[in-house]
Parts: structure tokens; sequence; C-alpha cells
């Protein structure tokens, strides 16, 4: 009598084995056959090793892997170009500003034949290369705030931004021209009325882009402050931490830059006053305190467009604080929590005080102001 199998079965299975070509049980996992394994007793073939070179990777990989790419020679040319580029400039600005036309009279060509005067107008090319390099930096560090559509402005956005640079830019010239008009500080070279202004001119537009971008903060930071809830029991925004960190990032960028311009301006004014004390000039004509005032000037006039954004900056963090890290009941605290919450304010900086936050990027100016201050001090004189 034969025995029914079940539908779809073959009676007979392969080699002995049981139906379906399945090993029988008990059989160890080595009788099952590999498909990418050679025959026993045979040697492993030689496959070639994969191909990891860019065009044969997916794109997503190429992005996420750029090590595995070599730099090119139009990659290398990048560096050699920027750093070609400021040697340029330094050179435009020292023969156009500091030496074009700069010696037509007598008194000027006497005054270009010192070598106090060949280190002001060095001095000014260099200037003129960091204020093109710094304006570089911060023009790109506002497009990398800029590179996702949700973060970019409007175009209207964009030219209030631009507006509000160009009217900050006209408010510093014309304080400085209605407290030093020309002729304030007799300096014989010829074409000053055209060389002093280009100078501030241009340092300015090399500072817009740092005051657009700390704007740009404060909008940010505007935005977020908005988002943060206030009822007890509702969450942080996703990201808000990652968003803050950024910001105070940004800003202190921009912070440097800044600082590097005013800096930098004021040594150009402090070579000029000792190409002029070399020459002859009083020095009540020109006095040091002139020169400390003119970079105060200049500081203050940047901490105006700076310190909202640190004061803004440091009271969202402190809503970040309690939002994520709530203050329970006398009773509820653990020390859990209360390393939660010195872990975080630790990573906002905010157990730290302001001036030590900012010495890094503040500390070139550290020197300018404790000069200025001391003029209004009793004794300083």
């Amino acid at each position: 009598m034969s025995q029914t199998l079940p539908p779809g079965q073959p009676e007979d299975a392969p080699d002995g084995g049981a139906p379906g070509g399945l090993p029988e049980e008990g059989a160890a996992p080595s009788a099952l056959p590999s498909p990418d394994l050679p025959p026993a007793g045979l040697p492993a073939p030689d496959l070639p090793p994969p191909d990891l070179s860019p065009s044969a990777l997916p794109p997503p990989v190429v992005r996420a892997a750029p090590h595995l790419s070599r730099p090119g020679v139009r990659l290398v040319a990048v560096p050699l170009a920027v750093t070609l580029g400021l040697l340029v400039a330094a050179a435009l600005g020292t023969g156009f500003i500091g030496r074009f036309r700069a010696a037509e009279s007598p008194q000027a060509r006497a005054f270009t034949s010192l070598l106090e005067f060949d280190l002001w107008s060095a001095l000014v090319g260099a200037s003129l290369a960091l204020y093109a390099a710094v304006a570089y930096a911060m023009s790109y560090a506002v497009r990398r705030r800029w590179r996702h559509p949700v973060d970019r402005p409007t175009p209207r956005a964009v030219a209030a931004l631009g507006a509000g640079a160009v009217v900050l830019m006209g408010a510093v010239f014309g304080i400085l021209r209605f407290f030093t008009p020309p002729g304030y500080v007799p300096v014989p070279l010829d074409g000053l009325a055209w060389r002093i202004p280009l100078l501030l001119v241009l340092g300015m537009l090399a500072a817009a882009p740092g005051a657009v971008g700390l704007w740009d903060v404060q909008v940010r930071l505007l935005r977020l402050s908005r988002r943060l809830p206030t009822e007890p029991d509702v969450l942080a925004p996703v990201g808000a931490l990652r968003e803050l960190d950024r910001g105070w990032r940004d800003a202190v960028r921009f912070l440097t830059g800044g600082s590097l311009i005013i800096s930098t301006a004021v040594v150009d004014a402090g070579a000029l006053r000792n190409a002029l004390l070399a020459y002859g000039v009083p020095e009540k004509t020109f006095p040091a305190s002139s020169v400390l005032l003119y970079g105060a000037f200049f500081s203050v006039m940047f901490a105006l467009v700076f310190l909202p954004v640190v004061v803004l900056w440091r009271s969202v963090a402190g809503r970040l604080v309690e939002v994520t890290v709530r203050i329970p009941e006398a009773d509820e605290l653990t020390e859990e929590w209360i390393e939660r919450r010195a872990r975080l304010v630790a990573f906002l900086r905010l157990d730290v005080s302001l001036p030590k936050v900012l010495a890094p990027a503040f500390g070139i100016l550290a020197p300018l102001a404790t000069g200025a201050v001391s003029l209004f001090l009793p004794g300083g004189r």
C-alpha cells in the first residue's frame, strides 16, 4: 500500500536525503552546498579587490567619503591663488594708497623719504590684504549660515540687512569726519584728502559682512526664542541646542574678524603718528591719546552690533536650560538632576563670566581698551 504524500512534495529525495533536498535531521551544517565557497580540496580563487575609485562609487558614498579622491591641480590651486591674491592686494595697497603721486611737493618728498613712512605704507598694504582675508572669511561664514533655504532670509530681508550695513558705515564715516575734519592733523602728503577716507571705507566694507552675520545670528535667536515653550509639560524644539551652539561659534567668529580690522586700523594710525614725529611735527599736534580714542571709537561702534547678540544669546540659552532641565520641588532634587543641569550649563558656558568667554576674540582689543580708559582716570595722563 503506497503512502500518500502531501501535495507538492516529491516522492523521492535526491541522494537519499530528506524530501525537498533538505538535510536530514542531525546532519552537520557543513553538508549544505555554498555557492560562495569552492568545493572541498580545491584552492580558493583569487578575487579581484573591490573598486573604490570615486567613479565606481554612487554619489552619496563619494560625498560621505571625500578622502577616497586625491586632490587635483584645481583644488591645490585654490590656497595658492588665495596667498598670491593677498600679496597682490598688499602690493596694490602699498603702491596706490601709500605712494601713488604722494611726493609731488618738496615737503611730501622729504616726508616720503623717511623710513617711518616706508613702514606706514607697508602696513597700509598689509592692512588691505588682511581686510580682504577677513571679508572673505566672514562672507563665507554668512553663506554657510544661508546654505539651507529654510535658513535663508527673504530677498527683502537681505536687502534690509544690506541697507543697515550701508547706514552703519555712513554713520561711522560721518562721525569721524565731524570730529576729525580735513586738515585736523597736518600730514605733508599729497592726496591726503582721498587716501585716508579710501582706507577707512575699505576697512568698513571688510567689516560689513561681520555686521550682517551678527544681525543674522540675532534674527535666528529671536526665532528660536519664539519656539521655546512656556508651558511646563512641553519639551524644547528639536535642534535648539545645536542652533545655540552654532550661533555662538558664528558670533565669536564675526567678533574676531571685527577685532582684527579695528586693531589693524589702530596700528596704521600709530605708524602714521610715528612718521609725523620723525618728520618733526610737534607731539601735541598728534598725541598718543588720539590713536587710542580712534580705536576706542571703532570698538564702541562694533560693540553696538555685537553686545545685543551676546545678551540675547545668554538669555535664550538660560531659557533652554530651564525648559530642558526643569527645576523640581525641593524634596525631588537628585544627584542625577544636578549632574544633568550642570553638564548643560557648562556646555553653554553659562557658568563662565562673559569677559572670560570672549577673551579669545576680544583679547586683541584688551590693550587698546585699557589704554583708552586710563586717559579718563586720575593720573592717567
